[in-house]
């Protein structure tokens, strides 16, 4: 019987067999761009370390599992395409600052309302997206975002309007806060102090209206303190909430329910979900009408880069499964990072953006062997300790740990009850911020639905204010850390290295010391900064 043989095919052999690990190509992009926006001159550095370590996986075989050896060779293109991403970002000419650099005087401008007017010190202040800019009576440009000062801003996100004002460029304050950095971060270039602020016509934008809506319907039920409560949660704006209120917010450790974030878009996606469940909607309905509820819910709420990092994570996380892929959610963040500082390296400067990649990171990197010393030790009593309270106390206290450095240098001061607060404060978010969307949507439809809705949610929102305060009153509710600096935030950084390295390598039954030293390391780094003695 004759057997055909198939010919040899020209070329290299080559073997697919064995996996190959890839997963580093999002932080070398986003490490590249970070450095390349944060400090120039070091940008080579990060190149420098994957040429090194490039050379050294081709020179010995061994020095790198298999899996990663393709990885190690292709580190140094990653880490110049974050470098030279943001190099050409800071050489991107932006004509509407060097038109405020000029001081021309007198401009008009027509836009969009980019965001909610907040009181300031010269009235009101509002993002304005510039569609066009005259200055002497011709059109100079077009495009650009600037911030505008007003005595009075009767007008709401989306709304088109003309604005009369002199325009310039932010300065830095004479505490050394960059203003225009800040700034920067939601890609506004100048600010405007408007004479005369008023809309074009009839074309209000439709987010405005549902921001307008809304707060007619918190009006319902909710007193004035709890609405601004509620609104902060639900639509992002925490312009109305008393300040003494938000020092307490803060002092406790739970201002991070009062901001839009993963976890708001995590709650609503997963309410959404699991509703649709109890009807026996197909799985591909369910995941398309969650993916094309969530987006809306984002955008009203101010499109900020963590929920936005949220949705796309929710978005893919709810494809899986038709597509027939597992999803990697440490992969997944740090995808997003980079493709989030790509689109603009500025957001490094964000503080918000900071505590949500710390926090983000924190929980997937130390909620596990943080857990396992929880067990061991809070709840050793418990004979099966409890699975909710274990998952919860762990989740808080990674969180705490992760971003208690940015939050030391950004406000001078870290909560110490913050991880006993947030048993009580994460629990409760959900359904207020549940009760306050069901609200906000009934209310839209007419303001007295709201009624019985927020007035469930006004007992959970006392409980929650109550807690913030009481706990924000203890002497020991926050330590004051003065004068922390970049180094010493990335001194504290390098010192989690190495026990979260640890946990991973090394037995099982030491896994429990690893996080101790790193609550150690955590404990000795605060006492030491508050002290004034790093």
């Amino acid at each position: 019987m004759l057997r055909y043989r198939e010919a040899p095919r020209p070329g290299p052999d080559l073997d697919l067999g064995p996996p190959v690990r890839l997963d580093l190509w999002a932080i070398l992009l986003a490490a590249g761009v970070a450095v390349g926006t944060v400090a120039p001159p070091a940008a080579p550095m990060p190149v420098v370390a994957c040429v090194v370590v490039s050379v050294a996986a081709l020179s010995w075989r061994d020095l790198v599992p298999p899996e990663w050896r393709l990885m190690a060779v292709l580190g140094p293109l990653f880490a110049v395409g974050g470098v030279a991403i943001s190099l050409l970002h800071a050489a991107t000419q932006d004509p509407l600052a060097e038109l405020a650099a000029m001081e021309p005087g007198e401009v008009v401008l027509v836009g969009r309302i980019a965001s909610p007017p907040e009181p300031s010190s010269f009235g009101y202040m509002a993002d304005l997206r510039v569609e066009h800019l005259w200055y002497e009576g011709r059109e100079v440009l077009r495009g650009g975002g600037v911030e505008v000062f007003a005595g009075d801003l009767s007008v709401g996100v989306g709304d088109r309007v003309l604005v009369d004002g002199e325009i310039s460029l932010p300065e830095v304050g004479e505490d050394g806060f960059d203003y225009g950095r800040y700034l920067a971060t939601k890609r506004i270039s100048a600010l405007v102090e408007a004479t005369n602020v008023r809309p074009m016509g009839e074309e209000r934008g439709w987010i405005g209206g549902v921001h307008r809506r809304t707060d007619v319907a918190l009006g319902y039920g909710l007193r004035p303190r709890e609405a601004a409560v509620v609104r902060g949660m639900v639509l992002g704006d925490r312009s109305l909430i008393p300040e003494d209120l938000e020092l307490s917010f803060q002092r406790s450790g739970v201002t991070h329910v009062l901001a839009i974030s993963g976890q708001h878009v995590a709650i609503l996606a997963a309410v959404i979900f699991f509703a649709l469940r109890l009807f026996a909607i197909p799985l591909t309905i369910r995941a398309g009408v969650t993916v094309g509820l969530i987006w809306p819910y984002i955008l009203i709420a101010g499109a900020p880069p963590s929920a936005i990092r949220a949705g796309v994570v929710a978005t893919f996380v709810l494809a899986a499964p038709l597509l027939g892929r597992q999803v990697s959610a440490l992969h997944f963040m740090t995808t997003m990072l980079a493709l989030v500082l790509a689109y603009n390296p500025q957001l490094v400067y964000s503080t918000g953006f900071q505590l949500s990649v710390a926090a983000v990171f924190g929980i997937l990197l130390l909620t596990k062997p943080l857990k396992s010393l929880v067990e061991r030790t809070l709840l050793a009593p418990f004979a099966k300790p409890p699975r909710q309270l274990s998952n919860l106390i762990s989740v808080s206290l990674a969180a705490q740990i992760a971003t208690s450095p940015i939050v030391a240098a950004t406000f001078d001061q870290v909560s110490i009850v913050g991880v006993l607060t947030n048993l009580v404060a994460v629990p409760l978010s959900g359904p207020i911020l549940i009760l306050g969307l069901l609200g906000s949507l009934a209310g839209n439809i007419y303001p007295l639905l709201a009624y019985p809705l927020n007035a469930c949610n006004g007992f959970l929102v006392t409980i929650l204010v109550r807690v913030a305060q009481e706990s924000s009153s203890l002497p020991f509710a926050s330590v004051t850390t003065p004068g922390v600096t970049p180094l010493l935030v990335g001194l504290f950084y390098a010192g989690c290295v190495p026990p979260i390295v640890a946990q991973r390598f090394f037995s099982k039954e030491n896994k429990p010391l690893w996080p101790a030293l790193l609550l150690l390391w955590t404990t000795v780094w605060l006492i030491l900064v508050s002290a004034g003695s790093l």
